[in-house]
Order: structure tokens, then sequence, then C-alpha cells
């Protein structure tokens, strides 16, 4: 039976980026990222079917809205984390971003204008490493992505700012070994959305916005910093809905 339409008009951009013009060029369109995930599974769907043998979502804000789609597409979630490389002033801004495996990018032209050069950025990509590392293993409890290898993945996040993160968090899938990466996300920004197109298989994503001022949060009604300890419960609850079908 074909699943019901979530979107009336699907936009195609660079010839892979889908967006929903429903949803587009307006703010506070999801109640929170539960709802933003459920609706976010029915346009995956709609665009591309329930192909996929992995959902991954980034930690921490993409694991609420990779477990609403895993639960819809009926597919295994798994998680990554990326973390971003941050100016030592700031814990927010940040100029590059770094894999589970310790490979990261980074912006060259913002590290130069900020005074870095390559052994500076190299030594606080190490830092982050350590911090990616620890992260996982509380997560996930291992570092190996095995599971991934062969797989058509669908990489979720609550939300594409830059880019950066989930274009790293991209590239680390591939050298995993995946399939096909398709990105799907109920929020992105113009220009970071361009730029995750370039990697992706797909990019699929229900609000896109333009603007200086672009905010993730600014697409939810209902937003907070989804904790470490949030995440490893809807990582749990995956793990008993796959277990009850097997």
């Amino acid at each position: 039976m074909m699943a019901t339409q979530v979107c009336s008009t699907v936009e195609v951009a660079v010839d892979n980026m889908y967006y929903c013009e429903d949803y587009s060029w307006r703010y506070n369109v999801f109640k929170d990222r539960v709802e933003a995930g459920v609706i976010l599974a029915g346009f995956i769907e709609q665009v591309v079917g329930r192909v996929s043998d992995v959902v991954v979502g980034l930690v921490a804000g993409g694991v609420p809205v990779a477990n609403a789609v895993s639960e819809r597409l009926g597919a295994p979630m798994d998680v990554v984390v990326v973390k971003k490389i941050t100016y030592p002033w700031t814990t927010e801004a940040g100029f590059g971003a770094v894999a589970p495996d310790g490979v990261y990018d980074f912006d060259r032209s913002a590290a130069r204008n900020a005074g870095f050069d390559l052994d500076d950025v190299e030594r606080m990509a190490r830092r982050v490493h350590e911090y990616v590392v620890a992260r996982t293993l509380k997560l996930r409890a291992s570092l190996d992505y095995s599971n991934i290898k062969g797989g058509r993945i669908i990489l979720v996040d609550d939300g594409i700012a830059t880019g950066y993160t989930m274009v790293v968090a991209l590239r680390f899938l591939r050298r995993a070994g995946a399939l096909e990466v398709v990105v799907a996300t109920p929020t992105a920004s113009l220009d970071g959305a361009l730029m995750v197109a370039r990697e992706a298989d797909k990019l699929l994503l229900l609000n896109l916005r333009t603007g200086p001022f672009y905010a993730v949060a600014d697409a939810y009604r209902e937003w907070h910093d989804v904790t470490d300890e949030e995440a490893k419960q809807y990582i749990e609850k995956a793990k008993r809905r796959i277990a009850q079908h097997l």
C-alpha cells in the first residue's frame, strides 16, 4: 500500500536535494524532534520508499528524530558521534568537525583568519577526538561499525546549519563501507544543505530556509538540548524494538 504523502509539493534542487515546499521558508513548523521525525519518515517513504538497512542518528539532537524514523521504516537504528572543532573562546561556534576514527575536516580560511596554523588545528582535533571516542563508548559501547558495511544508510540529524558535522559523519560512514548514504533532516539552511548535497547520494529535508541568522531551533516550537542520558534511552528503545521482531 502506498504511504500517505506528507508533502504536496516536492521540490528538487541540484539533482539530488529534495525539499518540501509545504514546510519551507517558515518558522516553528514542528512541535518537537519526535513529531519532526514522524513527518520526516513519511517524507522519506514518499521520495525514496522504505529501502534502508540502518538509520543512523547524529548524537545527540539527531537521536530522537532517528528513532522516530527507524520505527516508521522498520529499520535498526545506530548512532554516530561527531564533534565540532570550536574556537577557544566559545563552546558553540566551530570551524570543523572530527569523526570517531579521528579523521577531521575544517574550514581552512576560517582557521587562518583566527590565527591557527595546521599544527594548531591538528592539536585541537586530537583533543576533540578523545572526547568523541569516550562519548561513543558511553553511548554504544563500541567503535566497531561493521554493521554499516555494504548497507544503505539513512543519516539523520535534527537540522543542518553549516553542514560540517553532517559532512564529516557522512564521510565516516562511507569509510566504514556504506554502499549508499541518504541524508534526511527536518530542517536546513540553504548553504548547509548545498554543502551536504555535494557529498550525499540524496538529501531529503522538509523545512528549507535562507537568511543570515539561520538556527535549527527556529524550526521547532519546543526545543531543548538532548542529554546523553536521553539519547541513551532512545538507543535502548530502538534495540528493544528490533529484538521483539527477531
